[in-house]
């Protein structure tokens, strides 16, 4: 897989790599490792959530307001 970088992200990239005496390549896959990782999470935190509302695990929003002024009261 190839993947082509604009001229101000190789910049940024070589520069860094220079500063953390990596290569761009280990910095490139670092990323990309962060990048999946954050959307995988993002993914399962959306599936948890769906089926949160299908077996009815719900707080209404006024239920929420609720309870946030009586948390801001105690202070």
């Amino acid at each position: 897989m190839n993947v082509e970088l604009t001229s101000a992200q190789e910049q940024r990239l070589q520069h860094l790599a220079a500063e953390t005496n990596r290569t761009p390549d280990d910095l490139v896959r670092e990323g990309f490792d962060f990048f999946l990782a954050y959307k995988e999470d993002i993914r399962a935190t959306v599936r948890r959530g769906r089926q949160d509302i299908e077996a009815g695990r719900l707080v209404s929003h006024d239920d929420v307001f609720a309870e946030i002024d009586e948390m801001l009261k105690d202070q």
